[in-house]
């Protein structure tokens, strides 16, 4: 139940809730999919009531749905991703990449793409000091950042960028780093994924982050940027 109400929150940013999920869904007794008969709101309720008082749920406001925590995302994160890349529109721009000379200006043109179908902010660290962003309208247009103080706070994060870079730079290692909520180095109002890399002829590592809201689209992000990985590794 759990996982389907973070699937269902990711593709609309609305609170879930119980009448929605019986309609929707068919769940057993032990949360597979039923056979037979599907268990009523006033049961799905209770068992969201309990996913609420774990943890992993919140209800906005009182007669809402309920919504994914920051502890209900690391669950999901831990336990449910899948890590391949499905997405054939971007297999396909990484293949046409692949024929390209691996330079920085590659790595911005694949920045960009990523920021276009992640709908997030790419941020780039060749170096302590060289660094480059993109997606930053594309953040600015997820439902969680339409709070002018929301924008405020995230424009902080892109004022301080060169210092959060150059914090986590030697931090990174060859695993892909997820960061969400109070442990992402950039704001706990979203969500970070981290990789490091080496272009050819280059001595040392760069980084490749995408950030976006905690509701992001863990699976396909998590994929794409590990595909990004493979491919400037290999």
């Amino acid at each position: 139940m759990l996982k389907s109400i973070i699937h269902q929150y990711i593709k609309t940013a609305q609170p879930i809730g119980s009448g929605w999920l019986a309609e929707n869904f068919n769940f057993s007794a032990k949360g597979g999919s039923a056979s037979g008969g599907k268990i009523s709101p006033a049961t799905i309720r209770n068992e969201m009531a309990d996913l609420t008082n774990q943890g992993f749920l919140a209800q906005p406001y009182t007669s809402a749905g309920r919504i994914p925590t920051e502890k209900a995302y690391r669950y999901f994160v831990e336990h449910f991703l899948s890590k391949k890349c499905s997405n054939a529109a971007v297999k396909k721009f990484f293949k046409n990449i692949k024929n390209k000379k691996l330079n920085e200006t590659t790595i911005k043109e694949i920045s960009k793409k990523v920021a276009e179908e992640a709908s997030g902010l790419v941020v780039l660290a060749f170096s302590r000091n060289d660094f480059y962003y993109t997606g930053l309208s594309y953040l600015f247009g997820q439902p969680e950042f339409q709070q002018a103080q929301v924008v405020y706070s995230v424009s902080q994060v892109v004022d301080h960028l060169d210092e959060t870079m150059a914090d986590i730079f030697d931090k990174i290692g060859d695993k892909t780093e997820i960061f969400l909520g109070r442990e992402n180095p950039f704001s706990e109002l979203c969500s970070t994924i981290l990789i490091r890399f080496q272009l050819p002829k280059q001595k040392n590592y760069s980084l490749f982050g995408l950030l976006g809201p905690m509701r992001m689209d863990y699976e396909r992000n998590l994929s794409m940027v590990n595909y990004i990985k493979e491919l400037l590794t290999k």
